[in-house]
């Protein structure tokens, strides 16, 4: 420790006293003074109350004599730390008087004075005779009951190491060690006095606050000059990429010898700005006064961030410039005012100060101590007052408060409370609240962090004198409990009191390189081209370089252990009919489903295709292919050695009749395996299938597709599968069978499942007896046991009636049965009524013997099994062609019916399907295509709610809410089909519309979504609400134009889907709205503008979540005029028609009855009954005219000329009957003739 002031010295020449009456008392030697009575009496009372083991006290504490009692060992040194004892006893006696600290026991210790020689190493201290006598100690404790210690003093490596190989937990409170920090060796220590290396991380979060990346760092050669502490901070800067410009060290610093630090000023000063001073106060005071010698502290430039070890006493005032009681080797006073001031470039990092008001009365309690049993320090009125207690006194509180703590915790897990690993890790990585008054941080290495506080040289009106300076507290560190992991976080430097900072030497914080560089270099304008060119080279070469290297490595790390690793990011889950997709909102599915086909580099049918109707597992997509995923239910997985293994075992299984293993995930609460999917499903669907006809021959193929399957994994190092069953066989899309859900054992370990749920007892029904009566049988099974479970497969695909067959027996009953032990007749399924060949019965029968030792090997079961092969084709697939070729024509019948039933169907479901989707995608889908997404360059989105819709829904039925909803959404779906736009969707109380897609109208789709709001708006200003009399809806509105992708999302249950911002955009316009208010986007009101005839008022920057500040306008108000001098005008260009082709009327027949459309339809009408001609040429006729006629009389215009008066009266009808009059078909052929 550093020699601190001469308050130290006086504290120093206090101990030395005690120590001398200590040895008096020890030796009965006369000092020339008699001993105080309270000493004598201390001594009497020690003798009386306690009794002596073996060199050491024990000590009874508490009084409750029933209780259990817990003993810890103290090992002091009883000469050096004699006030610090009495802070044993103290909190002995706090965690007695906590009910909430073991509970229905009693702590007690015993103590022992061990002797310490600090001027020795921990190295040379066990070479001598203390730490044997410590050991020996130790021994003699432990023998007498003792389960921890707490100690020793300075050097503890030897104690420590005995107390791990007793896994007995030591915590220290006064040892510096450093190598004790290694939990390898010392996994049984902690302390709590925070080692010297630990304010490293105050340092370098100081330097970082402050913005200082480089320094130069100066400390002494010797730990007591702090080299330790320099190590410390020269390995956390580089790992925070802090940038150490050079290193000095001084040998042990003499105040006379203020040359060398001069030397190390003169050669490190044009090199930095920023210096970390490690090492004694004297040295710092002659570095400081060298840095003013060259006036380089004058104008705040450089700054000294300085270590000290002594707690700074807020409660009084440290002349800390002041060192004549240090310096006996100088004469003249140093503390003018221009040395004064250079310590304004002066940061002092101290322990901080207890902040527990109560410390002082905790101090006086502990000296009180300390002149009690069983240490009897001696008492002196004139010396023992004046006393002041070192902080280790609480550091040794709190090492008995600490280990109190966890080992309540232990007697409440109910472990061994000797088990020293067990205590010592409820004590590292946490933090408790110290007797200091502040919470103290035990990392993993058992280190406490310790709390420091930043001193500076500040303004103080209270100092007498001309220089009115004191060293004050400014900051602290804070770590932040956001989840980080404190052993490397660095904590965050916080001021005291934002009002008063540190007040720098030229009111500006120094910088840690000038802008120009410490020599100009950042400053020189001059390009030296070719240097630049070879530095570029150099710079990209090593770059990429780098870049292969870090890439080759990272690939052989992939080989090694982690190929097999997927993240489930990487997987998309593709939702099925009976999955839980079913039960995600529709929004939800959306996105899924959009993200299978837009990840996959499969079509669209190809994974409808490949994907099962009913799936009875979870399947996904990875990388483009489809596959299974199994989830293990167990929160995480610990990657031990064994299950590396067989990580790496299952992922070189290589066969045609195994399934092939994908990777598997081990991330936390998401552990699971993926395999290939097999699309057909498990042999099991396969013989649940009544309609699927299993003949001889593909019997076999399965029969020998599984031999071939168990031989490969009973000659491979996964020994045996362990849970072969019919469910565990697949078939594969060519129908060979493969066999999954064997290894990986290991991995699978601590899986939660409920052995006696229905499901796991229909799992059991295929294993083998002796598994089933042994209480803990092996996970990796046995290959007896794996012949009996194929032995019940084989009856299960011969009788496809269950592996039991038809009974009555539960499946629990079942079990029972199997579980009976009988030679003779074992419960076996009934062979009687079984169609197979005498040779495959007895087979079976050797297979599923009740001795294990008596049935067959795997290879001697594929031969008796030999004969069942015969004729069997490579290839099974070619036997399957034959089989559903005879099963295609008993089917030929009920495919005639069906046909007729499905043809009725199918107009009903066409009808329903243009109702919901354009027809061009509803029969690009039922043709099985892909309906390729596609990109409008602009489109304007109508979205609405209702306003207070939620606390309508509150005060409503739900039967209320729906026909509310029912009544408001046929009303709009009428409004809108006066108009050229696309209803999306609603969800809720949101409507969504769309103009401009599917078919594409020009810039006319702002206009009509404008109009169309409009009309809505004016519409639900008089809807009332039916069940809630004189109330009316508020609707608010939003539109956006922009561009947009629109395309079919999904396969079950499609919808037209749009995506992109200007979806988003326009939502967002909605949401800030207002009530009966039309809010709309700039982008709109510029195509609303060029449109013309419509009225606006702006509303200004406003801001949009995600998207910033918007300019947005209210749309007031049309000139329905000028919209229809508008449509008159494209009419008569033909540009209107010209974009609607038949097509798209066939799709949107309403258009017919948009406003103005009607009216010039209507007017085209008059116009052709006031011409005196019967006939019209077909090119002067307008397209209208054509299609209404052409839709009336359900006819092609085949020719040049149609009558006059058809004409008029396929207008006429057009115009009356809007949609009705015009059907799919007799557009879509009429394309060809105009």
């Amino acid at each position: 420790m550093l020699l601190k002031g001469k308050n130290i010295i006086r504290n120093i020449r206090i101990v030395m006293q005690l120590s001398v009456m200590t040895m008096c008392k020890m030796t009965n030697l006369d000092i020339g003074e008699k001993l105080p009575e309270t000493f004598s009496s201390c001594a009497e009372e020690s003798q009386k109350d306690d009794y002596t083991i073996n060199d050491f006290t024990t000590v009874k504490a508490g009084a409750d004599e029933d209780a259990e009692t817990v003993t810890i060992g103290f090992l002091g040194a009883y000469g050096q730390a004699q006030v610090v004892l009495g802070a044993l006893p103290l909190a002995v006696e706090a965690v007695n008087n906590d009910k909430a600290l073991l509970p229905g026991k009693r702590l007690n210790y015993v103590a022992a004075d061990i002797g310490t020689n600090p001027a020795k190493s921990g190295l040379e201290r066990g070479k001598s005779s203390l730490a044997g006598r410590a050991i020996k100690i130790m021994t003699s404790m432990r023998d007498n009951g003792t389960i921890a210690f707490i100690g020793p003093d300075d050097t503890c490596s030897h104690e420590a190491l005995v107390s791990a190989a007793w896994n007995l937990p030591m915590i220290g409170y006064k040892c510096s060690e450093t190598r004790v920090s290694d939990k390898r060796v010392f996994y049984t220590f902690a302390r709590t006095l925070p080692p010297s290396s630990k304010v490293s991380k105050s340092v370098v979060a100081l330097l970082t606050a402050f913005g200082w990346r480089k320094f130069v760092l100066v400390s002494g050669y010797h730990p007591a000059s702090g080299s330790e502490v320099r190590e410390a901070i020269e390995e956390l800067s580089t790992a925070h990429g802090l940038t150490v410009t050079d290193v000095k060290l001084y040998s042990d610093y003499i105040p006379k010898n203020i040359d060398e630090m001069d030397a190390i000023v003169a050669d490190t000063f044009k090199r930095t700005r920023v210096y970390v001073f490690v090492g004694e106060h004297i040295a710092l005071i002659d570095f400081i006064r060298c840095l003013q010698r060259r006036k380089l502290l004058d104008k705040g430039d450089y700054v000294v961030i300085s270590v000290d070890d002594e707690i700074y006493d807020p409660n009084g005032k440290i002349s800390i410039m002041k060192r004549e009681y240090l310096d006996p080797f100088l004469n003249e006073t140093w503390g003018n005012t221009e040395d004064v001031m250079g310590f304004r470039s002066v940061l002092k990092l101290t322990p901080s100060h207890p902040r527990n008001p109560n410390y002082k009365h905790i101090c006086e309690q502990i000296k009180a101590m300390s002149a009690k049993p069983p240490f009897c320090v001696p008492y002196h009125h004139k010396i023992f007052d004046s006393i002041s207690v070192p902080i280790q006194a609480a550091y040794l509180y709190d090492a008995v408060m600490i280990y109190a703590r966890a080992l309540t915790e232990v007697f409440q897990s109910n472990e061994d409370s000797r088990n020293g690993t067990a205590i010592i890790k409820r004590m590292l990585e946490r933090s408790y609240h110290s007797v200091q008054g502040n919470d103290v941080y035990i990392d993993a290495n058992g280190d406490a962090e310790g709390n420091f506080t930043v001193v500076a040289l500040l303004d103080d009106t209270e100092m007498n004198g001309s220089i009115r300076l004191s060293m004050q507290p400014v900051g602290y560190f804070e770590y932040q409990s956001n989840g980080s992991n404190l052993s490397i976080a660095l904590p965050e430097f916080k001021y005291l009191n934002a009002a008063r900072p540190i007040q720098w030497q030229g009111g500006r914080v120094p910088l840690a390189e000038p802008f120009c560089g410490f020599y100009g270099e950042k400053c020189i304008y001059k390009t030296d081209w070719k240097l630049v060119a070879v530095v570029s080279f150099t710079t990209v070469a090593v770059c990429v370089a780098i870049l292969f290297i870090l890439k080759h490595y990272r690939y052989e790390q992939k080989l090694a252990c982690l190929l097999w690793k997927i993240d489930m990011k990487d997987v998309t889950i593709i939702p099925t009919e009976s999955g839980e997709s079913a039960n995600r909102s529709k929004n939800m599915i959306q996105i899924c489903r959009h993200s299978v086909f837009q990840s996959a580099t499969r079509s669209a049918s190809e994974v409808v295709e490949s994907s099962p109707k009913v799936a009875y597992t979870t399947i996904g997509l990875y990388k483009g292919n489809i596959v299974a995923i199994k989830r293990i239910h167990k929160k995480s997985v610990d990657l031990t050695r064994s299950i590396r293994k067989e990580l790496k075992q299952i992922r070189e299984v290589r066969h045609e009749n195994l399934i092939t293993f994908i990777g598997a995930s081990v991330e936390h609460g998401n552990v699971a395996i993926l395999t290939a999917y097999c699309p057909r499903g498990s042999l099991e669907d396969v013989l649940n299938n009544e309609d699927l006809h299993l003949d001889n021959m593909f019997i076999s193929s399965l029969v020998s597709d599984m031999l071939k399957g168990m031989i490969y994994l009973h000659d491979s190092d996964i020994i045996s599968h362990g849970n072969f069953r019919s469910s565990n066989c697949l078939i594969d899309s060519r129908w060979v069978l493969q066999i999954t859900d064997f290894g990986l054992h290991e991995f699978r370990v601590g899986e939660i499942s409920d052995q006696w749920s229905e499901k796991e007892l229909r799992r059991s029904l295929w294993r083998a007896p002796e598994l089933l009566r042994a209480e803990c049988p092996p996970s990796r099974g046995t290959q007896k046991g794996d012949v009996y479970s194929f032995a019940i497969v084989l009856y299960e695909i011969l009788g496809r009636s269950g592996p039991w067959g038809c009974t009555n027996m539960t499946h629990f009953e079942i079990l029972e049965a199997i579980k009976r032990e009988c030679q003779d007749f074992p419960f076996r399924p009934s062979l009687d009524n079984l169609e197979a060949d005498d040779y495959v019965k007895r087979c079976m029968k050797e297979c599923w013997a009740e001795d294990p030792d008596q049935r067959p090997d795997i290879r001697f079961v594929r031969s008796r099994l030999k004969e069942m092969q015969a004729g069997l084709k490579p290839n099974i697939f070619d036997n399957m062609l034959a089989i559903m070729e005879k099963y295609a024509y008993n089917l030929e019948g009920l495919v005639q019916e069906r046909t007729n039933q499905l043809t009725e169907e199918k107009k009903k479901t066409d009808a329903l399907l243009h109702r919901m989707l354009p027809k061009s995608v509803a029969e690009a889908l039922k043709r099985g295509n892909n309906v390729e997404a596609e990109t409008f360059d602009c489109v304007t989105i109508y979205f609405s709610d209702i306003v207070g819709f939620t606390e309508l829904s509150a005060l409503s039925t739900p039967l209320q809410v729906i026909d509310l909803l029912n009544e408001v959404y046929s009303c709009f779906d009428s409004i809108i089909s006066h108009y050229d736009v696309y209803k999306v969707e609603t969800i809720g109380d949101a409507y969504m519309v769309v103009s401009g897609l599917p078919i594409r109208n020009g810039n006319r789709h702002a206009g009509e979504i404008a109009s169309m709001a409009l009309h809505l708006l004016s519409k639900i200003k008089r809807f009332e609400v039916k069940h809630r009399a004189g109330e009316l809806l508020q609707l608010r509105i939003g539109i956006h134009s922009g561009k947009c992708v629109a395309g079919v999302v999904g396969h079950k249950m499609p919808r037209y889907c749009l995506f992109g911002d200007t979806v988003n955009t326009a939502s967002r316009m909605e949401s800030s709205g207002c009530a009966f208010k039309i809010h709309t986007s700039h982008a709109t009101f510029a195509l609303l503008q060029d449109l013309g005839g419509y009225i606006f008022e702006e509303r200004g920057l406003i801001p949009i979540k995600g998207k910033g500040e918007m300019r947005t306008y209210w749309l007031i108000a049309e000139d329905s005029s000028q919209r229809l001098a508008r449509i008159r005008e494209e009419m008569l260009d033909s540009s209107l028609f010209s974009s609607i082709s038949s097509e798209r009327l066939s799709e949107t027949p309403d258009l017919l009855r948009r406003p103005g459309v009607n009216l010039l339809l209507a007017d085209f009408t008059r116009c052709l009954a006031s011409t005196s001609t019967s006939y019209t040429p077909l090119t002067d006729l307008h397209l209208r005219a054509r299609l209404a006629y052409s839709a009336s009389h359900k006819r092609d215009v085949s020719r040049s000329y149609m009558p006059l008066s058809a004409a008029r009266h396929g207008t006429r009808t057009a115009v009356n009957r809007g949609p009705q009059s015009a059907p799919v078909v007799t557009f879509t052929h009429l394309e060809h003739h105009l």
